[in-house]
Order: C-alpha cells, then sequence, then structure tokens
C-alpha cells in the first residue's frame, strides 16, 4: 500500500511541476515583453531572477492548489475512479487558470503602472476606472496575450492527462505499519506545502518586501509573480509603526507643521492643472523632439522645476500627493487605504478656511477611482465629471470626455465660480488606448511613442484652455500650477529607469509673469502644496510632507515601489529596504544607475 500511496504523491508532484514550468514561462514573457525597462538585465540576470522567484512562485501554486494538493493525497480507492480524477482536472484546470490569467493580464498592464498588480486592482474591476469597459480595448490591443493564455492552459491540461495515476494494489485497512508509514507521508506532504506557502522557516511569512532583499529594486518585479502580489497586498492593512528617533530628534530633522509667518495673504485664484502621463520626456526637457509646443512656450514664462519627480506611479498616487502633499508611501493608493477617511491637509481644506470656492473636474467617469468621494472627503464643494459635463457626443467612449470640450467646460464653470476660488482640473485623453477625436486624426501625427498623437492633442486641448481663459475675469488675478499625475512610455534607457520615469513637468505660473526662471533642486508633487501657499503669502500654520520652494531646506522626494521606498536627493538616488538604505547611485554622472556609491557617500541622517 505505501508503494501505491508513493506512486499516487509522485504523480501529483509531477502535475505540480507542470504549474511551475508555466509561471516560469509567464515569467521570461513578462520579462520579453518589457525589456525596455530592465535596460541592466542580461541573461543570467534574468536565470537568477527566475531561480529566486521560485519562492515567491511555491506560495502561488500551493495557495491556487491547496485543495487539489489535499484531494489528490487522499489515500482511499475512491481516488482512482473516473469520476474522481475528472474532479480534480476541472478544480487544476480552473484555479490554475485563474492564476494564470493574472500574470498574463500584468504582462501587458505593466507599463502602465510599473509594477506587478495589487489589490487595488480588484477595486479598479469593481467600477472605479469602467474596467469591464475597457477590457474590449485591452483585448484589442494585447490579443496575443490572450493566445497565449489558451495556449497554457491548454497545455496544462493536455500534459495533465498523460499523467495518469494508477492504483499498485488497492488500499486495505488491517495493515496498521502500512497505514503509519502513509500517515507520515501525508504529514511530509503537508509540512512542505505549508512551507510553500509559508516561504520557508524563516521567523516572518514572505511577503512582497522579501523581494528586495534578493533582486536590485528595479528588477523586483521580474522575481515576483502577480498571483503573489494581490494576494499579499490584501492582507496589508495597516503600516508598521517605527521609531528611529526620538520625538525632540524629529523636529530637528523633520517638521511637517510649517508656518510662513512673516508672509502676507494675497487670495489669488488658484488653479491646479494635472496633466495625464505628461513626462518630462515629452517636453523640451527631454532628450527627443518634444510634443508639447504650448506647455514649452508657458515654461519661458513661470517659475520651471527643472529636476521634479511624481510620488506615485498611477493617478491615484499622484491626485493626494498634488492636492495633499501625501506622497505613495503604501502598497494600496492612500485613496483605497484605511487611512482614506483620515483628516487630511488639502490645497481645498486650507483655501476654504479662507472664503475660497473649491471644485474638481474630471472628465472622467463619475466614480472612476473614487475621485469624486475622495474630492469631498479633500474638502472640495463639487466634482465636475462626465455627469456634469452632460453631453455624451463628447464621449471618447473609454475614460470620460476628451480633453478640449471638457477644458473648455472648466474656463465656463470657473467664471460662474465666485472669487477667490480654487480649482483642481485632471485631463484624461492621453491615457491608454491613446486615442484622439476623429475630427484631428491628421492633425496630430504618431510619433516615436503609441500615446504620441494623444499628447499632443492634450498639449493642444492645453493651449484652446488657456486662450479661452485669457478672456476671462479671473485670469489675471491667478496662480496656475501646471504638473502631471506620473510619468507614461517611454522607450528611452534613462527615461524607463528609476529615475527617469519619475521625472515630470512642475511649473507655476502668474499672468503678470511675476514668476519665472529655472530651478534645478529635487522637487515633487508634494511639494506643490507647501509651495503654492507660499507663493500666496498664507501664514498660518499648516501640515504637508513636503518642502515649500524657497524655504532653504533639503530638497527631497519620496516614492515607493516595488516593496523598495526611494528618497531622491538633487543628485542621489537611495534605495531603502526593510527600513536600511541598501543602494545609492548619482543619477546625475550615472545616469544608467550602475555604480553603487552607497558605501562613498555621507551617512543620511
Amino acid at each position: 500500500m505505501a508503494l501505491n500511496y508513493l506512486q499516487q504523491l509522485y504523480v501529483l508532484l509531477k502535475r505540480l511541476c507542470l504549474v511551475y514550468v508555466a509561471y516560469f514561462i509567464c515569467r521570461v514573457l513578462f520579462f520579453w515583453a518589457n525589456r525596455t525597462y530592465f535596460p541592466g538585465m542580461g541573461f543570467w540576470d534574468l536565470l537568477k531572477n527566475c531561480f529566486y522567484g521560485l519562492r515567491f512562485d511555491s506560495f502561488s501554486i500551493c495557495v491556487s492548489n491547496s485543495l487539489f494538493i489535499l484531494l489528490s493525497s487522499v489515500p482511499l480507492n475512491v481516488s482512482y475512479s473516473s469520476g474522481y480524477q475528472r474532479l480534480l482536472r476541472w478544480i487544476f484546470g480552473i484555479t490554475n487558470a485563474l492564476f494564470l490569467l493574472t500574470n498574463c493580464i500584468d504582462i501587458g498592464y505593466f507599463p502602465f503602472i510599473r509594477k506587478r498588480s495589487d489589490a487595488d486592482l480588484f477595486e479598479q474591476i469593481g467600477g472605479q476606472t469602467d474596467m469591464v469597459k475597457l477590457f474590449p480595448q485591452y483585448l484589442k490591443d494585447f490579443w496575443w496575450l490572450f493566445g497565449v493564455f489558451i495556449l497554457l492552459v491548454a497545455g496544462l491540461i493536455f500534459f495533465y492527462n498523460r499523467l495518469r495515476t494508477k492504483a499498485v494494489r488497492p488500499y486495505t485497512f488491517p495493515q496498521a505499519g502500512q497505514w503509519l508509514l502513509i500517515l507520515v507521508l501525508f504529514l511530509i506532504l503537508s509540512g512542505f506545502t505549508f512551507l510553500g506557502i509559508r516561504g520557508g522557516v524563516q521567523r516572518v511569512p514572505i511577503d512582497i518586501v522579501n523581494a528586495g532583499s534578493v533582486a536590485k529594486a528595479e528588477d523586483v518585479p521580474v522575481v515576483l509573480n502577480s498571483p503573489f502580489t494581490l494576494i499579499k497586498s490584501l492582507e496589508h492593512k495597516a503600516l508598521e509603526e517605527f521609531n528611529f528617533y526620538s520625538q525632540e530628534q524629529v523636529q530637528k530633522l523633520y517638521n511637517p507643521v510649517h508656518c510662513f509667518k512673516d508672509s502676507t495673504f494675497k487670495k489669488q485664484n488658484v488653479v491646479v492643472i494635472i496633466l495625464e502621463s505628461f513626462a518630462k520626456e515629452y517636453t523640451k526637457l527631454g532628450h527627443e523632439r518634444s510634443l508639447t509646443p504650448f506647455l514649452d512656450s508657458l515654461m519661458d514664462h513661470s517659475l520651471l522645476f527643472t529636476n521634479a519627480f511624481s510620488n506615485g506611479s498611477k493617478s491615484i498616487e499622484g491626485i493626494p500627493a498634488i492636492l495633499s502633499s501625501l506622497p505613495s508611501l503604501l502598497e494600496n493608493p492612500f485613496i483605497n487605504s484605511i487611512y482614506a477617511n483620515n483628516k487630511q491637509t488639502s490645497l481645498a481644506s486650507v483655501l476654504k478656511q479662507e472664503g475660497y470656492a473649491t471644485a474638481f473636474f474630471h472628465g472622467g467617469i463619475n466614480g472612476t477611482m473614487n475621485f469624486d468621494d475622495w474630492a469631498a472627503l479633500a474638502g472640495y464643494d463639487q466634482y465636475l465629471g462626465k455627469n456634469e459635463y452632460g453631453n455624451d457626443l463628447d464621449f471618447d467612449h473609454f475614460w470620460g470626455i476628451w480633453d478640449e470640450p471638457f477644458l473648455q467646460f472648466t474656463v465656463k464653470k470657473m467664471t460662474d465660480m465666485k472669487q477667490p476660488f480654487h480649482t483642481a482640473v485632471f485631463t484624461l485623453s492621453s491615457h491608454h488606448p491613446y486615442f484622439v477625436p476623429d475630427k484631428y486624426k491628421n492633425k496630430f501625427p504618431k510619433g516615436r511613442l503609441e500615446n504620441s498623437a494623444s499628447i499632443r492633442y492634450a498639449d493642444y486641448a492645453l493651449g484652446e484652455f488657456f486662450r479661452a481663459a485669457k478672456s476671462t475675469n479671473w485670469y489675471k488675478n491667478t496662480l496656475f500650477v501646471l504638473t502631471a499625475d506620473h510619468a507614461s512610455l517611454s522607450k528611452d534607457p534613462f527615461f524607463s529607469n528609476i529615475v527617469g520615469n519619475q521625472s515630470i513637468p512642475i511649473l507655476f505660473f502668474r499672468p503678470d509673469n511675476s514668476l519665472a526662471g529655472k530651478n534645478a533642486s529635487a522637487f515633487s508633487q508634494m511639494d506643490i502644496l507647501p509651495s503654492t501657499l507660499r507663493l500666496l503669502g498664507y501664514n498660518k500654520p499648516f501640515f504637508a510632507y513636503g518642502q515649500a520652494v524657497g524655504t532653504n531646506k533639503n530638497a527631497v522626494s519620496y516614492f515607493y515601489a516595488n516593496s523598495t521606498y526611494y528618497l531622491y536627493t538633487d543628485s542621489l538616488i537611495y534605495y531603502f529596504n526593510s527600513g536600511k538604505p541598501n543602494a545609492a547611485f548619482n543619477y546625475r554622472r550615472d545616469s544608467a544607475l550602475t555604480t553603487n556609491v552607497l558605501n562613498w557617500i555621507p551617512t543620511l541622517d
């Protein structure tokens, strides 16, 4: 009987090996399809990362196949019946197909979020980004991934059927010694399954952060697999509290409470324009021909930050950073976290106390990424989206209202608002699938990147917004802030790495040209709120993680991705994993980030 059980377990292990092969294929395809984002990874590096990835694959495979493993290891004669084997085949096929599907989806989705998908994907499927409507376009753009998925599942079933379980002899109950051996074998199998889910015998179960200890930060997405990050991110309920300094030391090093006591508050209107996916690379600040002639012209008359960064990689992360000075420091975006309902400082909450009217404009489908609910929590009086626009003839059939008509709509609405006012305007037409209105098909030629035409169109719409705004009674008394929510597609080696891909334009513009010049200090989205208030002369205390321009404090930026915290200074980027710096690069002298200078520079306080 023990020989019978050994043969049963042997077939089970061979079937599980098929799943490991499928995960290996997904990892290689993930790298191949997104290889421009991993410019430093060679063949041997890929093999090494595949090897390290086995630990994370074991978690996903053991979790998805836990029921299959249990039923396949039952030492009963009924397990050899055709009906029982058919049940096992269905369980094996369905569970592994669902998990492999997430891996395949991420092969195409990775360029848009620059990390493996996590729990906020379920929020998007739930309606925040109208994923159901976008799914047909995704299939059209990445049809080959659907074919890969079908081949993987078909291959699993094909080879599964070739691994049949046959009884050597029936199980009989009187043989106590044989059953004791079977029990030991079952416990050993259960133990290894448990270790696979736990990730080993270490003190703490495996988590996303562990990938950062075996691979370079930029290579972490290759080591991980999507089912692992999805499941593990569901477990992240709250941030772990660390205490590195006493309260007195913290106050000396960093104080998030700001107050510009000697300033005189001037109640100008404040319009923050957030441009979807406007990477620094696309402007005249990049290496290639600019796609944004209007934005470039505005830079010539603005306070321009030439070394500016985003604090997240997705829109849902960028909005709180820009308007509330909250950088992305969580696996799940702040808007979807357990902290979303916490009291927060925002431009709206501060300026409302000074008598400002406030509004958040986004032409997207109402409910997209919970922006409407977040805007209310952040203190905005109104949220105006697709529903408030009220004309579906200008609907792009994916995200919302085309930028040009919606921006004209915002001008009219702002003209009706009582001054002073603060508005946040978030564009959308430069988002995937990168379409432009039919009437402009030939006006904006496609360029080196898939999104070139849509960036050109969005820049044109921005120019039309300013042309319309110039004729209003509020334009001359307005401080404009322009930035991007995050960067986007790139084929440039620098703009594909962790520094270049966070590089965005940020500028402050006044129609009287009282703001001008270039600032090369590190500056990020979270610095926009305190800088805006300082430029207004706001003189009351307020809370913000960022630093105001001109305060002569250390210019730093923060960003979190792929289980690693990044800190940018004017010339250095530090990598932090498990609370300790493990790498640093001088991105001004070493744009490819090839030389780790952590041991050559002064220790961070």
